[in-house]
């Protein structure tokens, strides 16, 4: 079968046992024999991937292909792609206006004015990277407004009060 064709998952024990929504589809990377690597993205977190090796009877294969240029920059990445692939999706443990508390004191929070133990209000379920974009934005007793709307690691955070 050709590569970087896009496929359909169809078989729902993979798609619990690896965290993957009901209408998963994937891109082949690879095939051996009677089974496929498979690259599927995750919905919720835009950049993060899993490759599994599946059997043909797994998935469908779609009528669209993808256009040439993503097949060449799949190639060329290839090696990398499988390299830094996952087995499972993490599962995503903030969701949009939890309430969380900043776990680390970093430079690149600091300069917004945002230092460890800071609490604010997740913004959006969905990340980039592993990065969620975070309120930390507050108003003192005087009526000054402080803070801002940030992009915060997942890891650097703590869910005080889920929505």
């Amino acid at each position: 079968m050709q590569n970087f064709r896009l496929i359909k998952l169809i078989n729902p024990s993979l798609l619990s046992q690896h965290g993957l929504p009901t209408d998963s589809h994937g891109i082949i990377v690879n095939t051996n024999g009677d089974t496929t690597d498979a690259m599927f993205f995750n919905k919720k977190n835009v950049g993060d991937y899993i490759v599994l090796t599946i059997h043909s009877s797994d998935f469908v294969v779609e009528k669209e292909k993808l256009p040439k240029n993503i097949q060449k920059e799949l190639c060329d990445h290839l090696n990398q792609i499988k390299q830094n692939a996952k087995m499972q999706f993490a599962p995503q443990t903030i969701k949009e206006y939890d309430q969380v508390e900043l776990l680390v004191e970093k430079e690149k929070y600091a300069k917004f004015g945002v230092h460890k133990g800071a609490h604010g209000y997740a913004m959006d379920s969905n990340a980039v990277q592993n990065n969620i974009i975070v309120d930390f934005s507050y108003v003192n007793e005087k009526g000054d407004y402080f803070g801002d709307c940030i992009t915060v690691n997942i890891k650097d955070l703590k869910v005080i009060k889920t929505n």
